[in-house]
């Protein structure tokens, strides 16, 4: 396994690096090289994008299509037509 000669707050900081658990090796973090930076928006998810206090406000769980959901997230859901 490699080691890392540098502090998690430098990469932390880093907009062009981001910290993750791997999928494939539970326990394990990994750092990789982020896809768009900290605060930007690539256009192609503009479409996705949740306006700032969209649906704020709700707390705890429903069931949407047979599996529980946060509630947040059936807003959004049915804002989208879904």
């Amino acid at each position: 396994m490699a080691k890392l000669s540098i502090g998690l707050r430098d990469i932390m900081a880093d907009p062009d690096m981001s910290v993750t658990s791997s999928p494939f090796a539970p326990g394990k973090v990994v750092v990789k090289r982020a896809s768009f930076r900290k605060g930007v928006q690539p256009p192609h998810l503009a479409q996705y994008a949740i306006p700032k206090g969209a649906c704020s406000g709700r707390t705890g769980t429903t069931i949407y299509k047979g599996k529980p959901i946060p509630q947040v997230a059936r807003c959004v859901a049915a804002r989208h037509g879904r």
